[in-house]
C-alpha cells in the first residue's frame, strides 16, 4: 500500500442491524482486499444495547479499536490504525482519545493520521468497483 506501510484488516462492526447487511459489507470487504492485496480478519457480528445514540457510538468505537489491538497484539504487528478515521461522520476527536487509550494500554503505537480527506474518493472507487 503507499507510504510503504504493509496492511492487514479486520472486519469488526458492532454497528451493523441485519445479517444480510452484513453479509454484504463482508463480500464487499473481501472482494477489495483481494483486488489490493492485503488480509482480512473477519469477526462476527456484535450486538450492542445501550441507552441512547452517543452511548452507542462511544461503544462501538471502542469495541472496535479495542479488538484491533487485541488482534494486533495477538499477531506481533507493530502498529495499528482504524478505518474509523477516514469518514468524516464520525467524531474523529473520539475515535483518536480512544486510540490513544488503547495505544498506552497494549504499548503499540496507535497510527493516527487524519484520513478524511480521501474519503469522496474512495466513495468513488467503492462505486466503481460495484462494491456495498
Amino acid at each position: 500500500m503507499e507510504k510503504g506501510i504493509d496492511v492487514d484488516g479486520l472486519y469488526y462492526n458492532p454497528n451493523i442491524h441485519t445479517d444480510e447487511e452484513f453479509k454484504k459489507i463482508a463480500d464487499s470487504v473481501k472482494k477489495f482486499s483481494e483486488i489490493q492485496g492485503f488480509n482480512v480478519f473477519y469477526y462476527p457480528d456484535l450486538k450492542v444495547d445501550v441507552d441512547s445514540l452517543e452511548a452507542f457510538d462511544l461503544t462501538r468505537y471502542d469495541l472496535r479499536i479495542k479488538r484491533t489491538f487485541e488482534l494486533a497484539r495477538e499477531l506481533g504487528y507493530d502498529a495499528i490504525t482504524t478505518s474509523l478515521l477516514s469518514n468524516p461522520n464520525m467524531d474523529h476527536d473520539k475515535v483518536l482519545d480512544i486510540g490513544h487509550k488503547y495505544e498506552k494500554m497494549f504499548d503499540i503505537p496507535f497510527y493516527d493520521e487524519d484520513f478524511r480527506e480521501g474519503f469522496l474518493e474512495s466513495c468513488e472507487i467503492i462505486k466503481k468497483l460495484g462494491l456495498y
